[in-house]
Protein backbone atom coordinates (compact mmCIF):
# COMPACT_ATOMS: atom_id res chain seq x y z
CA UNK A 1 0.00 0.00 0.00
CA UNK A 2 1.22 3.51 -0.85
CA UNK A 3 2.20 5.56 2.22
CA UNK A 4 0.40 8.77 3.17
CA UNK A 5 3.53 10.89 2.78
CA UNK A 6 4.03 9.52 -0.73
CA UNK A 7 0.43 10.23 -1.76
CA UNK A 8 0.64 13.76 -0.39
CA UNK A 9 3.80 14.42 -2.39
CA UNK A 10 1.92 13.64 -5.60
CA UNK A 11 -1.07 15.93 -5.14
CA UNK A 12 -1.70 17.63 -8.47
CA UNK A 13 -5.45 18.36 -8.69
CA UNK A 14 -6.77 21.90 -8.26
CA UNK A 15 -8.29 22.25 -4.75
CA UNK A 16 -11.81 23.69 -4.72
CA UNK A 17 -12.08 22.40 -1.16
CA UNK A 18 -10.80 23.12 2.33
CA UNK A 19 -8.39 24.31 3.63
CA UNK A 20 -8.59 27.92 2.52
CA UNK A 21 -4.87 28.29 1.85
CA UNK A 22 -5.37 26.15 -1.30
CA UNK A 23 -1.74 25.01 -1.17
CA UNK A 24 -0.86 28.39 -2.68
CA UNK A 25 2.83 28.55 -1.75
CA UNK A 26 3.41 31.29 -4.32
CA UNK A 27 1.27 33.59 -2.17
CA UNK A 28 2.02 32.17 1.26
CA UNK A 29 5.61 30.96 1.02
CA UNK A 30 7.06 27.91 2.78
CA UNK A 31 8.98 27.35 5.98
CA UNK A 32 6.63 24.98 7.81
CA UNK A 33 6.84 22.71 9.79
CA UNK A 34 9.75 20.55 11.11
CA UNK A 35 12.18 23.32 12.02
CA UNK A 36 9.54 25.19 14.02
CA UNK A 37 7.79 22.24 15.67
CA UNK A 38 8.55 22.95 19.34
CA UNK A 39 6.89 22.79 22.73
CA UNK A 40 6.31 25.56 25.28
CA UNK A 41 9.96 26.47 25.72
CA UNK A 42 11.23 29.70 27.26
CA UNK A 43 9.83 32.87 25.69
CA UNK A 44 7.34 31.05 23.41
CA UNK A 45 4.24 31.49 25.54
CA UNK A 46 1.55 28.89 26.40
CA UNK A 47 -1.78 28.56 24.61
CA UNK A 48 -3.54 27.75 27.89
CA UNK A 49 -2.84 31.04 29.63
CA UNK A 50 -1.31 33.05 26.79
CA UNK A 51 0.37 36.34 27.68
CA UNK A 52 3.12 36.67 25.05
CA UNK A 53 3.46 35.86 21.35
CA UNK A 54 0.34 33.65 21.33
CA UNK A 55 -1.69 36.32 23.11
CA UNK A 56 -0.54 38.71 20.38
CA UNK A 57 -2.18 36.45 17.78
CA UNK A 58 -5.37 36.32 19.85
CA UNK A 59 -5.45 40.10 20.18
CA UNK A 60 -5.13 40.49 16.42
CA UNK A 61 -7.91 37.95 15.90
CA UNK A 62 -10.11 39.91 18.29
CA UNK A 63 -9.46 43.08 16.31
CA UNK A 64 -10.25 41.35 13.01
CA UNK A 65 -13.55 39.96 14.33
CA UNK A 66 -14.39 43.05 16.47
CA UNK A 67 -14.55 40.73 19.46
CA UNK A 68 -14.10 41.44 23.15
CA UNK A 69 -11.79 38.42 23.38
CA UNK A 70 -10.61 35.73 20.96
CA UNK A 71 -9.18 32.34 21.89
CA UNK A 72 -6.88 30.72 19.33
CA UNK A 73 -7.84 27.07 18.76
CA UNK A 74 -5.71 24.26 17.34
CA UNK A 75 -8.35 21.51 17.61
CA UNK A 76 -10.70 23.14 15.12
CA UNK A 77 -14.06 24.72 15.77
CA UNK A 78 -15.17 21.40 17.24
CA UNK A 79 -13.33 21.98 20.52
CA UNK A 80 -14.58 25.58 20.65
CA UNK A 81 -18.17 24.48 20.16
CA UNK A 82 -17.98 21.82 22.86
CA UNK A 83 -16.12 24.09 25.28
CA UNK A 84 -18.48 27.02 24.73
CA UNK A 85 -21.71 25.07 25.11
CA UNK A 86 -20.59 23.18 28.21
CA UNK A 87 -19.25 26.39 29.80
CA UNK A 88 -22.57 28.17 29.27
CA UNK A 89 -24.83 25.31 30.40
CA UNK A 90 -25.25 23.35 33.59
CA UNK A 91 -25.65 19.58 33.49
CA UNK A 92 -29.21 18.67 32.48
CA UNK A 93 -30.18 22.14 31.20
CA UNK A 94 -32.66 22.72 28.43
CA UNK A 95 -31.05 24.22 25.30
CA UNK A 96 -32.45 25.70 22.08
CA UNK A 97 -30.67 24.27 19.01
CA UNK A 98 -31.05 24.52 15.24
CA UNK A 99 -31.47 20.97 14.01
CA UNK A 100 -28.93 21.50 11.20
CA UNK A 101 -26.03 22.09 13.60
CA UNK A 102 -22.77 20.16 13.29
CA UNK A 103 -22.35 16.87 15.12
CA UNK A 104 -20.02 18.53 17.66
CA UNK A 105 -23.07 20.40 18.99
CA UNK A 106 -24.83 17.06 19.43
CA UNK A 107 -21.78 15.70 21.24
CA UNK A 108 -21.88 18.59 23.71
CA UNK A 109 -25.59 17.98 24.23
CA UNK A 110 -24.89 14.31 24.90
CA UNK A 111 -21.97 14.96 27.23
CA UNK A 112 -23.90 17.35 29.49
CA UNK A 113 -27.26 15.53 29.35
CA UNK A 114 -28.81 18.63 27.77
CA UNK A 115 -32.44 18.60 26.66
CA UNK A 116 -32.68 20.18 23.19
CA UNK A 117 -35.63 22.19 21.94
CA UNK A 118 -35.18 21.97 18.19
CA UNK A 119 -35.47 24.86 15.73
CA UNK A 120 -36.08 23.90 12.12
CA UNK A 121 -34.52 26.01 9.36
CA UNK A 122 -36.69 27.29 6.53
CA UNK A 123 -36.75 25.37 3.29
CA UNK A 124 -35.13 26.78 0.16
CA UNK A 125 -36.33 26.43 -3.41
CA UNK A 126 -33.80 23.60 -3.72
CA UNK A 127 -35.39 20.49 -2.23
CA UNK A 128 -32.28 19.09 -0.58
CA UNK A 129 -30.78 22.31 0.82
CA UNK A 130 -31.89 23.78 4.13
CA UNK A 131 -32.44 27.52 4.44
CA UNK A 132 -31.95 30.08 7.19
CA UNK A 133 -33.08 30.04 10.79
CA UNK A 134 -35.49 32.93 11.35
CA UNK A 135 -35.83 35.24 14.33
CA UNK A 136 -39.52 34.32 14.57
CA UNK A 137 -38.74 30.59 14.80
CA UNK A 138 -36.20 31.28 17.54
CA UNK A 139 -38.71 33.38 19.47
CA UNK A 140 -41.41 30.70 19.13
CA UNK A 141 -38.99 28.08 20.43
CA UNK A 142 -37.96 30.27 23.37
CA UNK A 143 -41.63 30.72 24.28
CA UNK A 144 -42.10 26.96 24.07
CA UNK A 145 -39.00 26.34 26.22
CA UNK A 146 -38.89 29.35 28.59
CA UNK A 147 -36.36 27.74 30.94
CA UNK A 148 -33.65 27.54 28.23
CA UNK A 149 -30.85 30.08 28.58
CA UNK A 150 -28.73 29.26 25.51
CA UNK A 151 -29.60 29.10 21.80
CA UNK A 152 -27.24 27.59 19.20
CA UNK A 153 -27.44 28.14 15.44
CA UNK A 154 -25.16 27.55 12.44
CA UNK A 155 -24.56 30.46 10.06
CA UNK A 156 -23.22 30.39 7.39
CA UNK A 157 -24.19 26.78 6.75
CA UNK A 158 -22.07 24.29 4.84
CA UNK A 159 -23.92 25.34 1.67
CA UNK A 160 -23.44 29.05 2.44
CA UNK A 161 -26.89 30.02 3.75
CA UNK A 162 -26.69 32.98 6.15
CA UNK A 163 -29.28 33.60 8.86
CA UNK A 164 -30.08 37.07 10.17
CA UNK A 165 -28.02 36.63 13.33
CA UNK A 166 -28.45 40.29 14.26
CA UNK A 167 -32.25 39.93 14.38
CA UNK A 168 -32.00 36.59 16.19
CA UNK A 169 -29.70 38.22 18.73
CA UNK A 170 -32.28 40.92 19.48
CA UNK A 171 -34.89 38.23 20.16
CA UNK A 172 -32.51 36.37 22.45
CA UNK A 173 -31.63 39.51 24.38
CA UNK A 174 -35.30 40.29 25.03
CA UNK A 175 -35.71 36.85 26.60
CA UNK A 176 -32.37 36.77 28.45
CA UNK A 177 -31.08 33.93 26.29
CA UNK A 178 -27.44 33.83 25.16
CA UNK A 179 -26.76 33.18 21.48
CA UNK A 180 -23.96 30.88 20.33
CA UNK A 181 -23.27 30.89 16.60
CA UNK A 182 -21.32 28.22 14.77
CA UNK A 183 -19.68 30.48 12.17
CA UNK A 184 -17.07 27.87 11.27
CA UNK A 185 -17.68 28.53 7.58
CA UNK A 186 -17.67 32.32 7.97
CA UNK A 187 -14.09 33.07 9.01
CA UNK A 188 -13.60 35.26 5.92
CA UNK A 189 -16.75 37.40 6.22
CA UNK A 190 -15.11 40.43 7.91
CA UNK A 191 -13.16 40.96 4.68
CA UNK A 192 -16.33 41.82 2.78
CA UNK A 193 -19.09 44.41 3.03
CA UNK A 194 -22.75 43.45 3.08
CA UNK A 195 -22.69 40.70 5.67
CA UNK A 196 -23.72 42.75 8.71
CA UNK A 197 -26.73 40.52 9.34
CA UNK A 198 -24.36 37.60 9.95
CA UNK A 199 -23.14 39.13 13.19
CA UNK A 200 -24.63 39.66 16.62
CA UNK A 201 -24.01 36.48 18.62
CA UNK A 202 -22.74 36.61 22.19
CA UNK A 203 -20.14 33.99 21.33
CA UNK A 204 -19.11 32.35 18.05
CA UNK A 205 -16.55 30.00 16.56
CA UNK A 206 -14.83 30.49 13.21
CA UNK A 207 -12.62 28.01 11.38
CA UNK A 208 -9.74 29.97 9.94
CA UNK A 209 -8.53 26.90 8.08
CA UNK A 210 -11.79 26.56 6.11
CA UNK A 211 -11.79 29.85 4.22
CA UNK A 212 -8.61 31.74 5.17
CA UNK A 213 -4.90 30.98 4.59
CA UNK A 214 -4.37 28.75 7.65
CA UNK A 215 -3.36 25.17 8.21
CA UNK A 216 -6.06 22.59 8.98
CA UNK A 217 -7.37 22.62 12.57
CA UNK A 218 -6.75 26.33 13.18
CA UNK A 219 -9.85 28.13 14.45
CA UNK A 220 -10.85 30.67 17.07
CA UNK A 221 -13.56 31.20 19.66
CA UNK A 222 -14.76 34.80 19.77
CA UNK A 223 -16.53 36.42 22.72
CA UNK A 224 -18.61 39.49 21.87
CA UNK A 225 -20.73 40.02 24.98
CA UNK A 226 -19.80 41.35 28.42
CA UNK A 227 -22.10 38.69 29.85
CA UNK A 228 -19.77 35.82 28.91
CA UNK A 229 -17.35 34.70 31.62
CA UNK A 230 -13.97 34.52 29.86
CA UNK A 231 -12.32 32.57 32.68
CA UNK A 232 -15.02 29.92 32.56
CA UNK A 233 -14.57 29.60 28.78
CA UNK A 234 -10.81 29.26 29.22
CA UNK A 235 -11.25 26.52 31.82
CA UNK A 236 -13.67 24.67 29.56
CA UNK A 237 -11.26 24.87 26.64
CA UNK A 238 -8.75 23.10 28.86
CA UNK A 239 -11.15 20.15 28.96
CA UNK A 240 -11.40 19.77 25.18
CA UNK A 241 -8.23 21.13 23.63
CA UNK A 242 -4.84 19.43 23.56
CA UNK A 243 -2.31 20.38 26.25
CA UNK A 244 0.40 20.06 23.56
CA UNK A 245 -0.63 22.65 20.96
CA UNK A 246 1.13 22.61 17.61
CA UNK A 247 3.44 25.56 17.05
CA UNK A 248 3.33 25.13 13.25
CA UNK A 249 -0.46 25.49 13.44
CA UNK A 250 -0.21 28.58 15.63
CA UNK A 251 2.50 30.00 13.36
CA UNK A 252 0.15 29.61 10.41
CA UNK A 253 -2.44 31.69 12.30
CA UNK A 254 0.22 34.35 12.88
CA UNK A 255 1.11 34.34 9.18
CA UNK A 256 -2.57 34.44 8.21
CA UNK A 257 -3.19 37.52 10.33
CA UNK A 258 -0.12 39.24 8.91
CA UNK A 259 -1.39 38.64 5.37
CA UNK A 260 -4.85 39.97 6.23
CA UNK A 261 -3.46 43.02 8.03
CA UNK A 262 -1.09 43.95 5.20
CA UNK A 263 -3.01 42.86 2.11
CA UNK A 264 -6.50 41.82 3.20
CA UNK A 265 -8.44 44.59 1.47
CA UNK A 266 -6.54 44.21 -1.80
CA UNK A 267 -6.78 40.39 -1.74
CA UNK A 268 -10.52 40.57 -1.03
CA UNK A 269 -11.06 42.99 -3.92
CA UNK A 270 -9.11 40.85 -6.39
CA UNK A 271 -10.85 37.71 -5.19
CA UNK A 272 -14.27 39.29 -5.60
CA UNK A 273 -13.35 40.26 -9.15
CA UNK A 274 -12.32 36.66 -9.91
CA UNK A 275 -15.64 35.39 -8.55
CA UNK A 276 -17.56 37.87 -10.69
CA UNK A 277 -15.58 36.86 -13.78
CA UNK A 278 -16.36 33.22 -13.03
CA UNK A 279 -20.09 34.02 -12.86
CA UNK A 280 -19.83 35.81 -16.20
CA UNK A 281 -17.94 32.90 -17.74
CA UNK A 282 -20.68 30.42 -16.78
CA UNK A 283 -23.64 32.70 -17.51
CA UNK A 284 -24.50 30.60 -20.58
CA UNK A 285 -25.07 27.34 -18.69
CA UNK A 286 -28.37 25.76 -19.76
CA UNK A 287 -28.54 22.61 -17.66
CA UNK A 288 -26.13 23.07 -14.78
CA UNK A 289 -26.91 26.02 -12.47
CA UNK A 290 -24.96 28.06 -9.93
CA UNK A 291 -27.39 28.34 -7.03
CA UNK A 292 -28.14 31.39 -4.85
CA UNK A 293 -26.12 33.83 -6.99
CA UNK A 294 -26.93 37.38 -5.88
CA UNK A 295 -28.87 36.27 -2.80
CA UNK A 296 -28.06 38.68 0.03
CA UNK A 297 -28.45 35.83 2.53
CA UNK A 298 -25.80 33.73 0.84
CA UNK A 299 -22.02 33.55 1.19
CA UNK A 300 -20.76 34.02 -2.37
CA UNK A 301 -17.51 32.16 -1.61
CA UNK A 302 -19.46 28.87 -1.86
CA UNK A 303 -20.13 27.74 -5.42
CA UNK A 304 -23.15 25.44 -5.19
CA UNK A 305 -23.40 23.82 -8.61
CA UNK A 306 -26.77 22.18 -9.27
CA UNK A 307 -27.21 19.38 -11.78
CA UNK A 308 -30.89 18.85 -10.99
CA UNK A 309 -31.77 19.77 -14.60
CA UNK A 310 -29.64 17.16 -16.34
CA UNK A 311 -29.04 13.44 -16.38
CA UNK A 312 -25.90 13.34 -14.26
CA UNK A 313 -26.00 13.35 -10.48
CA UNK A 314 -23.88 15.42 -8.14
CA UNK A 315 -21.74 12.36 -7.55
CA UNK A 316 -21.24 12.04 -11.32
CA UNK A 317 -20.34 15.72 -11.68
CA UNK A 318 -17.89 15.51 -8.78
CA UNK A 319 -16.18 12.51 -10.42
CA UNK A 320 -16.08 14.17 -13.85
CA UNK A 321 -14.42 17.29 -12.47
CA UNK A 322 -11.90 15.19 -10.57
CA UNK A 323 -11.05 12.53 -13.14
CA UNK A 324 -11.29 14.44 -16.41
CA UNK A 325 -10.32 17.96 -15.34
CA UNK A 326 -8.17 17.40 -12.23
CA UNK A 327 -10.47 19.59 -10.14
CA UNK A 328 -11.19 18.31 -6.62
CA UNK A 329 -14.38 19.81 -5.17
CA UNK A 330 -15.46 19.94 -1.54
CA UNK A 331 -18.46 17.61 -1.55
CA UNK A 332 -21.15 15.99 -3.68
CA UNK A 333 -24.80 15.44 -2.95
CA UNK A 334 -27.27 13.74 -5.28
CA UNK A 335 -28.14 16.88 -7.22
CA UNK A 336 -25.38 19.39 -6.46
CA UNK A 337 -21.66 19.84 -5.87
CA UNK A 338 -19.99 22.38 -3.59
CA UNK A 339 -16.79 24.08 -4.70
CA UNK A 340 -15.25 26.07 -1.86
CA UNK A 341 -13.29 29.16 -2.80
CA UNK A 342 -11.10 31.63 -0.92
CA UNK A 343 -8.82 34.62 -1.40
CA UNK A 344 -6.06 32.13 -2.19
CA UNK A 345 -7.75 30.74 -5.31
CA UNK A 346 -6.03 31.66 -8.55
CA UNK A 347 -7.50 32.97 -11.78
CA UNK A 348 -6.24 29.80 -13.46
CA UNK A 349 -8.28 27.72 -11.03
CA UNK A 350 -11.49 29.63 -11.68
CA UNK A 351 -10.89 29.52 -15.44
CA UNK A 352 -10.40 25.75 -15.33
CA UNK A 353 -13.61 25.25 -13.39
CA UNK A 354 -15.63 27.52 -15.68
CA UNK A 355 -14.27 25.82 -18.81
CA UNK A 356 -15.01 22.37 -17.39
CA UNK A 357 -18.58 23.28 -16.42
CA UNK A 358 -19.28 24.74 -19.86
CA UNK A 359 -18.11 21.55 -21.57
CA UNK A 360 -20.05 19.28 -19.21
CA UNK A 361 -23.14 21.45 -19.62
CA UNK A 362 -22.87 21.14 -23.40
CA UNK A 363 -22.64 17.37 -23.19
CA UNK A 364 -25.87 17.26 -21.21
CA UNK A 365 -27.97 18.53 -24.15
CA UNK A 366 -30.90 16.28 -24.96
CA UNK A 367 -30.40 14.01 -22.00
CA UNK A 368 -33.18 12.84 -19.74
CA UNK A 369 -33.90 14.94 -16.66
CA UNK A 370 -32.63 13.66 -13.34
CA UNK A 371 -34.99 11.63 -11.21
CA UNK A 372 -35.73 12.03 -7.54
CA UNK A 373 -34.00 14.83 -5.67
CA UNK A 374 -32.12 14.03 -2.52
CA UNK A 375 -34.25 14.78 0.54
CA UNK A 376 -33.17 17.10 3.30
CA UNK A 377 -31.23 15.40 6.07
CA UNK A 378 -34.34 15.66 8.21
CA UNK A 379 -37.86 16.94 7.65
CA UNK A 380 -39.93 15.89 10.65
CA UNK A 381 -39.75 16.67 14.36
CA UNK A 382 -38.05 13.68 15.99
CA UNK A 383 -39.90 11.62 18.57
CA UNK A 384 -37.48 11.98 21.50
CA UNK A 385 -37.96 9.40 24.25
CA UNK A 386 -34.84 10.13 26.32
CA UNK A 387 -31.74 12.32 26.27
CA UNK A 388 -28.68 11.24 24.30
CA UNK A 389 -26.80 10.99 27.59
CA UNK A 390 -29.37 8.51 28.92
CA UNK A 391 -29.56 6.53 25.67
CA UNK A 392 -25.79 6.08 25.60
CA UNK A 393 -25.95 4.32 28.94
CA UNK A 394 -28.53 1.72 27.94
CA UNK A 395 -27.91 -1.83 26.74
CA UNK A 396 -28.15 -1.95 22.95
CA UNK A 397 -29.47 -4.47 20.49
CA UNK A 398 -27.94 -4.39 17.00
CA UNK A 399 -30.51 -4.42 14.17
CA UNK A 400 -30.61 -3.79 10.44
CA UNK A 401 -32.21 -0.42 9.71
CA UNK A 402 -35.43 -1.91 8.37
CA UNK A 403 -35.80 -3.93 11.55
CA UNK A 404 -35.24 -0.92 13.78
CA UNK A 405 -38.34 1.09 12.78
CA UNK A 406 -40.22 2.12 15.90
CA UNK A 407 -37.25 1.47 18.18
CA UNK A 408 -35.25 4.04 20.15
CA UNK A 409 -31.82 4.67 18.69
CA UNK A 410 -28.77 4.38 20.92
CA UNK A 411 -26.41 5.67 18.20
CA UNK A 412 -25.91 8.38 15.61
CA UNK A 413 -26.29 8.06 11.85
CA UNK A 414 -24.97 10.95 9.80
CA UNK A 415 -23.87 12.03 6.35
CA UNK A 416 -20.42 13.59 6.31
CA UNK A 417 -19.94 16.16 5.00
CA UNK A 418 -21.69 18.20 6.31
CA UNK A 419 -21.83 16.21 9.57
CA UNK A 420 -25.49 16.72 10.53
CA UNK A 421 -26.94 13.65 12.26
CA UNK A 422 -29.93 12.01 10.59
CA UNK A 423 -30.86 10.43 13.91
CA UNK A 424 -29.37 10.86 17.39
CA UNK A 425 -29.41 8.65 20.48
CA UNK A 426 -32.76 8.76 22.26
CA UNK A 427 -34.78 9.38 19.07
CA UNK A 428 -37.18 6.91 17.46
CA UNK A 429 -36.20 5.30 14.15
CA UNK A 430 -38.79 5.85 11.39
CA UNK A 431 -39.39 4.41 7.94
CA UNK A 432 -38.63 7.87 6.52
CA UNK A 433 -35.12 7.72 7.99
CA UNK A 434 -34.59 4.22 6.59
CA UNK A 435 -35.72 5.36 3.14
CA UNK A 436 -33.45 8.40 3.24
CA UNK A 437 -30.43 6.31 4.18
CA UNK A 438 -31.14 3.93 1.31
CA UNK A 439 -31.50 6.79 -1.17
CA UNK A 440 -28.25 8.39 -0.02
CA UNK A 441 -26.35 5.12 -0.37
CA UNK A 442 -27.91 4.26 -3.73
CA UNK A 443 -26.80 7.68 -4.98
CA UNK A 444 -23.19 7.17 -3.95
CA UNK A 445 -23.40 9.34 -0.81
CA UNK A 446 -21.60 7.83 2.19
CA UNK A 447 -23.82 7.28 5.21
CA UNK A 448 -21.80 6.90 8.40
CA UNK A 449 -22.76 4.37 11.06
CA UNK A 450 -21.06 3.91 14.40
CA UNK A 451 -20.56 0.21 13.77
CA UNK A 452 -21.36 -2.10 10.88
CA UNK A 453 -22.76 -0.40 7.79
CA UNK A 454 -26.57 -0.55 7.67
CA UNK A 455 -26.79 -1.61 11.31
CA UNK A 456 -27.83 0.53 14.27
CA UNK A 457 -27.81 -0.07 18.01
CA UNK A 458 -31.29 0.36 19.52
CA UNK A 459 -32.39 0.41 23.13
CA UNK A 460 -33.15 -3.09 24.29
CA UNK A 461 -36.74 -4.02 25.11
Amino acid sequence: MERLSEKLSRLDSYPFHMPGHKRNTEMLGGGLPYQIDITEITDFDNLHGADGVIKDIEDRLAEFYSAKRSFLLVNGSTCGIMAGITALCDFGDRIIVARNCHKSVYRAIELYNLKPCWIYPNKTSEASILGEVTASSVEATIERCPDARLAVIASPTYEGIISDTAAISEVCKRHNVRLFCDMAHGAHLPLFDGFESAYGADIAVTSLHKTLPCLTQVACLNIFSDGIDEKKIALSLGNFETSSPSYPLMASADRCMSILEKRGAQLAKSYHERIEKFYADVAGLRHLRILFKGDKNFDFSKLVISCAGCSITGVDLFALLRDRYMIECEMASLDYVIAMTSICDTQEGFDRLAAALNVIDGEAVGRKTCGESLPQVFSAVPDVRMTAYEARRKALEKLRLCEAVGRISGEYIWVYPPGIPIIAPGEVMTQEIVSKCRLYEASGITVHFEGEKGVIGVIGT
